[in-house]
């Protein structure tokens, strides 16, 4: 769960740049000084220097190419920032814990991004690898689609007592309406089409064991309750092209690249786990 926590967060990190916003306005773009390191403005005892300007405007130019920004409007932009850093400083918000924990949240989020970027800027695939990669997600996708309904039950009591009133005859959309405890009590328990992967794997399970038209006639358990299943319908879908899905199987490889960073790194740390995170993992482990 960490690796794969840690390596979304990386693959995000790495693949999404900064983004400035501001509007601009049309007019020629005027040139930096060229000394780096020498002043180009000065907030009270805060000093902007040339360097500053340039990878400030260089980032906000980029972020934003269709739009034109001067070098006043971007300058104006630093300064304002600048004051009111200054002012929040002196109001005390940056002695906050949360402000705390927060800049050293964002202090983390920068690391990891230099370092994503620094170890895997070059990553490259070929195209048999992407190939290879694409036949293994193909192979463990399931094609099938389920359209079900549900009643979501808080103990196992309740969903036999539910499942009795079936036995007897109780419309099955009627008794979701009244008695399911789930958001889509109100449409009757409706679930619509959805692949099995995106259910947590006791429902997922028990659907796929299910004929069309049955209802489940024991009561399924997750991590949300009991619940009473009737599989309406099931459909098998045509698997996407290669080249439909050739950057999704780039980023599964990106992330499989990354995890295997991640697990090197954790081979060579000394980690430990208080008792109550290590029963968590397992509960979250078992529910899949």
């Amino acid at each position: 769960m960490f690796k794969q926590t840690f390596a979304a967060m990386a693959v995000s990190l790495f693949c999404i740049g900064l983004l400035l916003g501001c509007k601009g306005e049309e007019a020629p773009k005027m040139s930096v000084a060229s000394d780096d390191s020498g002043e180009y403005a000065r907030v009270n005892d805060a000093v902007i220097s040339n360097n500053d300007f340039a990878e400030f405007a260089k980032a906000k130019r980029e972020s934003q190419p269709e739009v034109t920004f001067t070098d006043k409007a971007i300058t104006d932009e630093m300064i304002a920032t600048e004051i009111l850093r200054q002012e929040a400083l002196n109001a005390g918000i940056g002695n906050r814990p949360k402000i705390i924990e927060q800049i050293k949240r964002q202090e983390s989020n920068i690391l990891i991004n230099t370092l994503m970027t620094e170890k895997f800027a070059d990553l490259k695939f070929t195209d048999e690898e992407l190939k290879t990669e694409y036949d293994r997600l193909i192979g463990l996708s399931d094609a099938s689609e389920y359209k079900a309904r549900h009643i979501l039950l808080q103990t196992e009591d309740e969903a036999k007592v539910v499942i009795e009133e079936l036995k007897g005859g109780a419309n099955f959309e009627e008794l979701a309406k009244a008695k399911s405890q789930g958001p889509s009590a109100p449409n009757g328990g409706d679930l619509g089409w959805f692949k099995a992967e995106t259910m947590v794997p006791a429902f997922a399970d028990a659907v796929g064991k299910m004929e069309t038209g049955a209802y489940s006639t024991e009561g399924v358990n997750t991590r949300f309750g009991w619940h009473v299943i009737l599989l309406e319908d099931k459909r098998t879908t045509e698997q996407p092209a290669f080249d439909d899905v050739k950057q999704n199987v780039q980023q599964s490889l990106t992330r499989k690249t990354i995890e295997n960073y991640v697990d090197e790194l954790e081979g060579k740390a000394t980690i430990t786990r208080s008792d109550e995170t290590k029963k968590t993992a397992e509960a979250e482990s078992k529910e899949g």
